[in-house]
């Protein structure tokens, strides 16, 4: 109870202003718990961001499962996953998601499940096969470092505006066309 109770304080508070300015105080104060009652259930704030992140990943991995497995166009797919993204990033603070994809334990973690889910949608011809999947996550890397360092901004005033500009590129690109789509074994 008292665990849950600072997990959802520390969610609200880290995704309005980011882990790094809220303090341990501040958050016991927020969940009206003890600094004692905070450190009985986390060793630190790293510890906790670490837990959040972790349920939030959980809970896109889900979610995606979820749209996954609908018998829909594999392009609806895509743009229920990007609604959900988009709805998901509206409610937290850009510094924050920094934060908490910055780590290379969640960028692997993500790395692996994305190359499971783009190969997987190539082995029911769904998406492009002739992409290989490792060159698609060194692109998704890059794109990323834009959302990371900013410069999205000088073209987009809303990171929604980025990520359907992302699904548009990536995704209607490895979409198959027809009979005609090169590569096809």
């Amino acid at each position: 109870m008292k665990r849950e109770q600072i997990i959802q304080t520390a969610e609200r508070l880290f995704a309005r202003f980011g882990s790094r300015r809220v303090t341990v105080e501040e958050l016991c104060r927020e969940a009206d718990v003890s600094k004692m009652t905070f450190y009985k259930y986390f060793a630190n704030k790293v510890e906790l961001v670490r837990t959040i992140r972790d349920n939030w990943e959980d809970e896109g991995f889900r979610k995606f499962d979820e749209i996954n497995a609908l018998e829909i166009p594999f392009p609806e797919k895509i743009d229920l996953m990007t609604q959900w993204k988009v709805e998901f990033a509206q409610r937290i603070n850009a510094d924050f998601i920094r934060e908490l994809v910055s780590t290379d334990d969640a960028v692997e973690r993500f790395k692996r499940r994305y190359l499971g889910n783009i190969s997987n949608a190539q082995k029911k011809g769904e998406i492009r096969r002739d992409i290989d999947p490792e060159f698609l996550w060194l692109v998704v890397e890059k794109l990323g470092e834009l959302f990371k360092e900013g410069s999205w901004k000088q073209v987009f005033t809303d990171p929604s505006q980025y990520q359907q500009q992302l699904r548009t590129l990536i995704w209607y690109g490895l979409l198959m066309r027809g009979e005609k789509s090169h590569g096809r074994s």
